[in-house]
């Protein structure tokens, strides 16, 4: 098997960078999901502790971090990888546009 070209390496490097920000980025949701919902929680209990109402934020937010997970661990959503293609490529030729000018 040949090595790869120095392109295909670059475009693997940059798929790779992109996966670990997309990890990390997860990873800074759930963490300020956590700390959000212990704020509300004790702010439910001091404010109003016959009443549990800090569920109801929390686990609205959770199916987003859910949603946001699956998008970063999971299989993605394949309609949102070919639009952002589609957007590098003609990203990439406007670029090559305004150099000719």
């Amino acid at each position: 098997m040949t090595d790869p070209s120095p392109s295909d390496r670059a475009e693997a490097y940059r798929r790779a960078t992109e996966r670990v920000r997309a990890r990390l980025g997860f990873a800074g949701h759930a963490a300020v999901w956590a700390a959000v919902a212990i704020l509300l929680l004790l702010v439910n209990i001091i404010a109003t502790p016959d009443f549990i109402w800090f569920f109801w934020p929390v686990a609205f937010w959770l199916i987003a971090l859910a949603l946001h997970g699956w998008t970063v661990f999971g299989p993605g959503l394949p309609v949102i990888e070919r639009w952002r293609q589609r957007e590098a490529a003609r990203e990439l030729e406007r670029m090559r546009h305004q150099g000719d000018e």
